[in-house]
């Protein structure tokens, strides 16, 4: 009897321990990834556009006045793009590569590229702030200017550094609507590093 009482209790204890280890593996499960939006893109967030897969690599965010835009950069394989997005009154969102053109500077009224002649639209000066890097977090202060084409084409001028050492990125797109794009959360890591 107290041979069967013992097998008895070591059996429920045995019970009792797997159960208890099936909660807490329950209970470490990952949260559910969250939907993403345009404006809480992260490192290594996929964004599905001209049927491809383009990977979230850095996130810059622009201030200006109090005034703000997001461009994240995001690759696939060896091509890269700018994904910007600009809220005001309404959504802007443009689709951009940077390429390798030097306008003359001072950044004239007209830019002429490729065959298209691009108006100037605005310009100003804008602190940076990187948030997927490990280094270079802050790439500090840039003059900017942002020119239109016909058929929606886009240029975007950006002067970095000052004087002799200034460097020059331009990218050029065009505006896109924002639900020909997928947005899909990754895994929080590089892939591309």
């Amino acid at each position: 009897m107290a041979v069967l009482l013992l097998l008895l209790l070591l059996a429920v204890a045995g019970v009792v321990l797997v159960l208890q280890r099936s909660r807490r593996r329950l209970g470490s499960r990952p949260l559910p990834l969250r939907e993403r939006t345009l404006f809480d893109l992260r490192l290594g967030d996929i964004v599905q556009a001209d049927a491809r897969d383009w990977v979230v690599e850095d996130r810059l965010i622009y201030e200006e006045d109090g005034f703000q835009w997001l461009e994240y950069l995001v690759r696939d394989r060896q091509d890269a793009r700018w994904l910007v997005v600009c809220e005001d009154d309404w959504l802007e969102v443009s689709w951009l590569e940077t390429m390798d053109f030097r306008p003359p500077r001072p950044l004239p009224q007209e830019l002429t590229w490729q065959g298209n002649v691009y108006t100037l639209r605005e310009q100003g000066e804008a602190t940076v702030t990187a948030t997927a890097r490990t280094m270079n977090r802050r790439p500090g202060r840039c003059r900017y200017a942002d020119y239109v084409a016909r058929e929606g084409r886009l240029l975007g001028a950006e002067l970095w550094g000052v004087g002799e050492d200034q460097e020059v990125e331009v990218s050029v797109g065009w505006r896109i609507d924002p639900s020909c794009l997928t947005l899909l959360p990754g895994d929080g890591r590089s892939v591309y590093r």
